[in-house]
């Protein structure tokens, strides 16, 4: 009775004075009321609303209008992960105290630290595995011909500054896809226009079908400048809506973090490390003979192509895990990503995604594209909100 006498006066407030901002604090939880005549007086059909903000579970306090339908006393709960709600007779006539309690809001607010860190870090990571690469292919160079070596090395280790360009016959003939009309599927457009806006890109991605319907997958060519979006007839026909926005989230971001051009770029180091490394071993194997290939320059030489190529997929698989973070933003949406990655899960491997805590541990893992599906899951799930 203490609290409600203390809201009736509260509520007398209202329709006098000046703002004012209340402090109280129970237990552990500080409830912030922000009061005045400016914003949450009653008038006419007006109800007075205080949200209470803080890190700990948030409450959004109303004063609203009994109704012949509207209980004494009640407490009702909008879901598993709803707030719940009480309703609370008050002192003043007509008027019931609805009290708003969001348990969840330790978690949402840890969530908006989670998804920067998570970005930092997949950027960091790809940073580490461009450095390692250019760092290796210096070391292959030098192996090989000293100062000079690095330098021809690194003379074709660059990417190309522009993809070549996408047009509907190279799509044709690389893939058999065709280019997609927004008469055509007008809802799919709708969605692609409405990812694309939220990324910010100046100019939306060519949606193009590749007719397989007993395939489901994804691709994303090129990079903000110009790009497109290659979906097959299976995965337009056996995901809902939510799905294919997720799915298109995801390449979009592909499209805006251009990941294309970044794997570009690794993908010219890879080579030159082999080029560079197959030169070396051509070269001591001529001018020293057997003797030489016992060298520990030599075993570099040799290995360098696969730790290479180990860094690559690396990369490959950061870039996947932060284009799921950039689609989560995007979309908002983590449960219609994370169904869409099971349907995929359960097309190409035969069987459901794994359980978050089933990680692959073993060497296996270094030698994927992409990350495990259950990895993927576990990502997202920790950056929902």
């Amino acid at each position: 009775m203490t609290f409600l006498c203390l809201w009736h006066e509260i509520g007398m407030t209202l329709l006098h004075a000046k703002p004012i901002l209340l402090w109280l604090r129970f237990g552990g939880l500080r409830v912030v009321f922000n009061v005045g005549a400016d914003g949450g007086a009653w008038r006419g059909d007006r109800t007075g609303q205080y949200v209470v903000a803080g890190s700990m579970p948030c409450i959004s306090l109303a004063l609203v209008r009994s109704a012949p339908h509207l209980e004494m006393l009640q407490l009702k709960r909008s879901g598993p992960s709803g707030p719940v709600e009480l309703h609370l007779p008050t002192n003043m006539p007509g008027a019931v105290l609805r009290c708003s309690i969001n348990v969840h809001s330790r978690d949402q607010e840890l969530s908006r630290f989670r998804r920067p860190a998570h970005q930092a870090a997949n950027h960091r990571s790809s940073a580490l595995a461009i450095a390692a690469m250019t760092l290796l292919l210096s070391v292959c160079g030098w192996v090989v011909g000293g100062t000079e070596g690095v330098h021809r090395a690194m003379a074709g280790s660059a990417p190309r500054p522009n993809g070549p360009a996408i047009s509907r016959e190279a799509m044709f003939r690389w893939f058999g896809a065709r280019l997609l009309r927004p008469a055509e599927l007008p809802e799919l457009f709708n969605i692609l226009i409405d990812v694309c806006s939220r990324a910010r890109l100046s100019r939306l991605p060519d949606i193009y079908c590749l007719p397989a319907p007993g395939d489901m997958n994804a691709y994303a060519l090129g990079g903000p400048g110009g790009a497109a979006i290659v979906l097959t007839e299976g995965l337009l026909r056996r995901m809902t809506r939510d799905e294919i926005a997720g799915i298109l989230a995801h390449e979009v971001a592909h499209i805006r973090n251009n990941d294309a051009w970044t794997m570009s770029w690794a993908a010219a180091l890879h080579r030159s490390i082999e080029w560079t490394s197959l030169a070396g071993l051509a070269l001591w194997q001529t001018q020293h003979g057997g003797m030489a290939l016992n060298r520990p320059l030599a075993a570099l030489l040799r290995v360098a192509p696969s730790i290479a190529h180990l860094l690559r997929l690396a990369l490959s698989r950061t870039r996947e895990m932060d284009a799921d973070a950039t689609a989560l933003e995007l979309t908002g949406d983590s449960q219609a990503l994370i169904a869409a990655l099971d349907k995929l899960e359960r097309h190409h491997a035969g069987f459901p995604a794994l359980s978050v805590t089933a990680c692959e541990d073993g060497p296996m893992r270094f030698l994927r594209s992409h990350p495990a599906t259950s990895e993927r899951v576990g990502a997202l799930l920790s950056l929902a909100y």
